[in-house]
């Protein structure tokens, strides 16, 4: 059991130098870019491939307008050959021609319905391009905000390994002059390796953040980069009440949502004017042996065995489905904005409690255990105690004011007022 260990130890201690060595060599490389957020954000909307696709989904949309408010074109019909007269005391030869032009008309009211439902289109399509935009620009600061603090937690638990380093160092010392027992090496060297282990798991979440961010800045950023920012922070309680108002009226959400139900209402229109058939206006120039002929005519479909009742109860079921979809919508923004704030708030509670106190209270109990460490009033395992103490309560603030800048942003989201 004590061969594993020490062979788990070597192991863990040995890939941890590779990863250090690896990193030192990342940082040193002379062509790594450093990126703030206003910048990341700036490259993610010009190249997220999200943006372009719905981009190309509104010139779809302007495409089918301009389709709506075509007309229909004429049909012209040309019918010529030889011909003559059978009786035998006439007999005259001629080429026989017909000539029939023939234009369709739509009935007034299922264009308009058409062309409204296609305009809507658009501006639904337009809504979704601001959508995406949001997203992309939530997607991305969030990402950033995991970078940052990954970043963060891997240089606390490098400056512990230096704090470990100097604490091995003397209880080497002190067991080297008989004044500790030789177990306290072991116990620094478990306590060691646990940190290195902690810095294995922050150095993969940060190496993980750093593609996921690239990604979607479709690989703007290079291979090699780093970043520099701050977390959000926010001025007191914040009251959802005031962000309702604000999506309920502006969100690009529901403003497509809204435009889509119009869409639905326009196209449950254009089914029922449809029921009244398009005609066809027809001229003909007829000439044939003994006759020439100019002629008119009307072409009327008569809706007899079909009334488009199948047509109607679709476009209105469609309708209806626009609608519940445009509810679930609202509910789900304001049910997530009371989410977002009381997180916010929490979260802005936790780091004033950590702010005004607890960080001091952690690093004062520490150097007290260090000092009466020192002088041998303390024993190895409080030192370990402290230290391990104001290690977590530094991750936790940190992790607080992450959770903080998350929960904005998703509030930001939320309210469709994203700070870019």
């Amino acid at each position: 059991m004590v061969v594993m260990n020490i062979l788990l130890m070597l192991l863990l201690m040995s890939g941890l130098q590779t990863v250090a060595a690896k990193g030192q060599v990342e940082r040193s490389s002379p062509n790594t870019e450093t990126y703030n957020l206003p910048e990341i954000l700036s490259i993610a909307l010009e190249r997220n491939p999200r943006i372009e696709e719905e981009h190309g989904i509104v010139e779809q949309k302007q495409g089918n307008t301009l389709s709506a408010s075509a007309y229909s074109n004429p049909t012209i019909v040309v019918h010529s050959g030889r011909g003559s007269l059978r009786d035998p005391s006439m007999n005259t030869t001629i080429t026989e021609r017909y000539v029939t032009l023939s234009q369709p008309l739509e009935w007034p009211g299922t264009r308009i319905a058409q062309q409204q439902a296609a305009q809507a289109s658009v501006k639904s399509a337009q809504a979704g391009v601001e959508d995406a935009k949001l997203n992309v620009i939530a997607h991305t600061k969030k990402v950033f905000f995991d970078l940052l603090l990954s970043q963060h937690e891997t240089a606390l638990i490098k400056q512990n390994v230096q704090a470990m380093k100097k604490l091995k160092t003397a209880v080497h010392a002190r067991v080297k002059a008989g004044e500790s027992p030789p177990f306290e090496v072991i116990k620094t060297n478990v306590e060691t390796l646990k940190i290195l282990k902690e810095l294995l798991r922050t150095e993969g979440a940060e190496r993980s953040a750093k593609a996921t961010l690239n990604s979607l800045t479709a690989g703007g950023l290079g291979e090699e980069f780093t970043i520099q920012g701050e977390f959000l922070s926010s001025e007191g309680d914040l009251d959802f009440t005031k962000f309702s108002k604000q999506t309920l009226s502006t969100h690009p959400k529901l403003v497509k949502g809204q435009e889509r139900v119009k869409e639905a209402e326009k196209r449950h229109r254009r089914e029922l004017h449809a029921r009244v058939p398009n005609i066809t206006l027809s001229g003909s120039y007829q000439r044939d042996v003994g006759r020439e002929a100019f002629v008119g005519g009307i072409s009327i479909p008569i809706p007899l065995w079909n009334q488009r009742q199948g047509e109607i109860a679709k476009a209105k079921g469609v309708m209806r489905q626009e609608e519940a979809i445009l509810l679930r919508t609202r509910t789900s923004l304001h049910q997530g904005i009371i989410q977002e704030t009381q997180k916010s708030n929490i979260a802005a509670a936790q780091i004033s409690t950590y702010e005004n106190g607890l960080l001091k209270q952690a690093q004062e109990a520490l150097r007290i255990a260090q000092v009466s460490f020192r002088y041998g009033e303390a024993s190895l395992l409080e030192v370990l105690d402290a230290q391990r103490v104001f290690r977590e309560t530094q991750l936790e603030y940190m992790r607080a004011k992450h959770e903080l800048s998350v929960a904005l942003t998703a509030l930001e989201q939320l309210t469709g007022k994203l700070n870019d």
